[in-house]
């Protein structure tokens, strides 16, 4: 885990708006609308399961999953340049 500072206030209003939009479904009814093709990242070590970002993922019209082997929930820390590299992958293919 990096170290980072805590900001309370600010931490518990984030996840007060990430529960108002679960229960709202925001992305859900959202994503499906994008226009533009998204590019999911995910670490299998993560903890967050990857089926979440899966089904996030599939809701995203054109969108591509990478699932890192060996990679945990930072995987800019855990393999600088990876996260670049995809993305900068996946700009030609939104440019299409």
């Amino acid at each position: 885990m990096p170290a980072y500072d805590m900001d309370l206030p600010g931490h518990l209003a984030t996840w007060a708006s990430i529960h108002a939009h679960l229960e709202h479904r925001t992305l859900e009814h959202a994503l499906p609308g994008l226009e533009v093709p998204g590019v999911f990242i995910h670490g299998e070590q993560d903890p967050i399961p990857v089926d979440a970002t899966r089904a996030t993922a599939a809701l995203v019209p054109g969108s591509r999953l990478h699932v890192l082997p060996g990679i945990g929930h930072f995987p800019w820390l855990e393999q600088p340049g990876l996260m670049r590299e995809l993305l900068v992958a996946a700009i030609p293919a939104a440019m299409a």
